[in-house]
């Protein structure tokens, strides 16, 4: 075998590694997000009537998303292995319905809502979804 020949095959299986860790690194996220968004209808843990919270999902990376912010699809296609992004949904009501609210409200209503959680459980969840996505990329990319 040639020095040439070495060398081209590190760099064949370091530029392979390079893209497994990227996609198992976009792909870990938007498991997450798949799965957090996922109706309690369909097995999940979002409360889902109109849709519009679901639907309100944004991500940035560059802080704290708003209204303003892309659709995590579009976020998760610029991250590059190493970036902070921080994915939410900007509906006004996102906190109460994953933590709840007891008590009232500026308007006087009274509130006894339980949280759902659909966020805090997919992040508990980190470990087994990048496992589970690394096993994926694995055979996507051999």
């Amino acid at each position: 075998m040639s020095k040439g020949d070495f060398a081209a095959q590190v760099k064949a299986f370091a530029d392979k590694a390079k893209a497994r860790q990227e996609a198992i690194f976009k792909g870990s996220a938007a498991r997450v997000l798949e799965r957090a968004s996922t109706p309690k209808a369909q097995g999940g843990r979002m409360p889902v009537d109109t849709g519009f919270l679901r639907n309100s999902a944004r991500a940035s990376l560059s802080g704290a998303p708003d209204s303003s912010s892309d659709d995590p699809p579009l976020v998760f296609a610029r991250m590059k292995v190493g970036d902070t992004t921080t994915v939410g949904w900007t509906a006004a009501y996102a906190l109460r319905m994953e933590h709840g609210f007891m008590g009232e409200d500026a308007l006087g209503r009274r509130y006894a809502q339980q949280g759902n959680g659909f966020l805090t459980a997919q992040v508990q969840n980190w470990s087994f979804i990048v496992s589970e996505v690394t096993r994926e990329v694995e055979t996507q990319i051999p």
